[in-house]
């Protein structure tokens, strides 16, 4: 059988209420009865409380003023300040301020100061207490007079050369404030628990409502509908649940949203195979193209050099061997350049970042390749300025700048001239690398990054070149997060690449 819902909750709730009303009213009838009977009836002590709080705090703003050099602007607005009367005697006994004297100006030494009438010094008998030289503390002091009697509250301190502070003040005359404000707070508080059991009686009739919500929205959790949210609740508790609950339905919604954007990145994912299979087998292509021909060289030749040496022609024999070798290194060097281009692309390749200057960097390979560059008849220019340093894996770096000058050297004409200069940006210098010559046709530009792509075909074979130079350079700047490419001239070409510039000109 189903279980019968409770009925006996809200009787216990109105209970609960019941109580706190009756809690309420007594609180009230405190309040009104105890401030009554306590008013007159406040231990001495009491009296001392409001009194010593504006002694104290009349004391530091005058000890404030003498190390800050502004003791006398302060001294003539402490006794209308905090109703006060104040007395400074020296070291050694003698009096020489007094709020009810007319002193204008006190010296900066206070010990320089001019000696005042000791009548203008309060008459009074200490009651309570013993002055301390070199502390800080409260006496209570009375002055008998034939008709009255005053009671003072005396707060003393020193100053640094032994100056002694006296600030005094009435006690009657803030002891009727001291009640009152005693007994105003009593009914503050007395109020505020009350207060706080209108809250609590409002507190116990609300908590159902939101606990009501939260089962509907967790129900619908369940059913994967998070789009109602738990509202706030001015109940801290519940609203850290509500928030809890919000949290959770905020997590539970994004994780099916990422397992859907995951999905769709793993349908693109597989995209990319595809198109990677595609490279790999045009990569593949592109290598068997161009091993078939040095293959079949080798193979014809060394057959060749099989039937001379049969034949006892040696040398022939030996000068097909040479070409064997020759195609061997060829074939060996194409293989290097792709392990190379491999190596770079995969990630496998770490670049140790180094400081280095790019003068010196670019003049060591005009050093190292003079005599071809004077056999050719070419004039290479140097015209990186000195003293600007770059950031980079110098041994790769070198390997593209080789990359642009050989390629350049290949294809210099008319003038004959080669040049590398060096231009910026905002985190980078921009090494150009200039050749007088033809420009690249419009149609092989953006391709000739591609591995095994040559614009001239014609010459590639017969100077060694595989359409690997630029690839490399690619791979290589696109391992240091840098930007590279080529433009055409209006007397020749000019491939350029940036190297990182170091801290220091960054921050420049």
């Amino acid at each position: 059988m189903p279980r019968s819902k409770p009925t006996h909750r809200p009787h216990r709730q109105k209970a609960i209420r019941s109580r706190l009303m009756r809690g309420i009213i007594v609180i009230i009838l405190l309040t009104v009865l105890i401030p009554i009977i306590a008013y007159n009836n406040l231990p001495e002590w009491v009296y001392y409380l409001t009194p010593a709080t504006r002694l104290w705090i009349a004391t530091e703003e005058i000890n404030s003023a003498y190390h800050e050099g502004v003791m006398n602007d302060v001294l003539r607005e402490i006794d209308k300040k905090y109703d006060v009367t104040v007395e400074i005697r020296l070291a050694d006994g003698r009096f020489i301020y007094s709020t009810a004297a007319l002193v204008d100006v006190l010296p900066a030494d206070l010990r320089q100061a001019d000696t005042i009438d000791e009548g203008y010094a309060l008459k009074y008998e200490t009651k309570y207490g013993e002055k301390v030289p070199g502390n800080k503390g409260y006496l209570v002091k009375e002055y008998e007079g034939r008709d009255y009697e005053v009671t003072f509250l005396d707060c003393y301190f020193y100053l640094d050369n032994g100056e002694s502070v006296d600030v005094y003040m009435q006690v009657s005359q803030v002891s009727t404030t001291t009640k009152i404000s005693l007994v105003a707070s009593f009914v503050a508080v007395m109020l505020a628990m009350a207060f706080a059991l209108l809250v609590i009686s409002n507190y116990i009739k609300r908590i159902t409502k939101p606990v009501k919500e939260m089962m509907d929205i967790t129900e619908k959790m369940s059913k994967l509908d998070f789009s109602k949210k738990c509202p706030e609740s001015s109940i801290s508790e519940l609203n850290s649940l509500s928030e809890s609950i919000n949290e959770l339905s905020a997590a539970l919604d994004t994780a099916l949203t990422d397992l859907k954007q995951k999905n769709k990145k793993l349908e693109e994912d597989i995209e990319n195979e595809r198109t990677i299979d595609n490279l790999r087998q045009t990569f593949i292509s592109g290598i068997s193209h161009e091993l078939k021909t040095p293959i079949a060289i080798i193979q014809g030749y060394a057959e060749g050099a099989k039937m001379f040496y049969a034949a006892g022609k040696t040398d022939t024999a030996d000068a097909y061997c040479d070409i064997i070798m020759t195609e061997s290194d060829r074939m060996n060097e194409m293989i290097m350049k792709l392990l190379e281009i491999t190596k770079y692309s995969s990630g496998a390749y770490e670049p140790v970042r180094e400081d280095f200057e790019l003068s010196p960097f670019v003049q060591e390979w005009f050093d190292r390749n003079e005599s071809i560059l004077a056999e050719k008849g070419v004039t290479a220019v140097n015209e990186v300025p000195e003293g600007i340093f770059g950031n980079g894996d110098r041994f790769t770096l070198s390997s593209v700048l080789n990359n642009y000058l050989s390629n350049a050297l290949s294809h210099v004409e008319n003038e004959m001239r080669i040049a590398v200069s060096c231009g910026e940006t905002a985190r980078a210098w921009r090494v150009r690398v200039f050749n007088t010559g033809k420009p690249i046709a419009q149609k092989d530009i953006d391709k000739i990054w591609d591995s095994f792509y040559r614009a001239d075909k014609s010459l590639s074979r017969s100077q060694g070149r595989f359409g690997l130079g630029l690839s490399i350079v690619s791979a290589i700047q696109d391992l240091h997060g840098e930007a590279y490419g080529v433009e055409n001239k209006p007397d020749g070409v000019e491939f350029w690449f940036d190297i990182k510039k170091t801290e220091e000109n960054i921050k420049s």
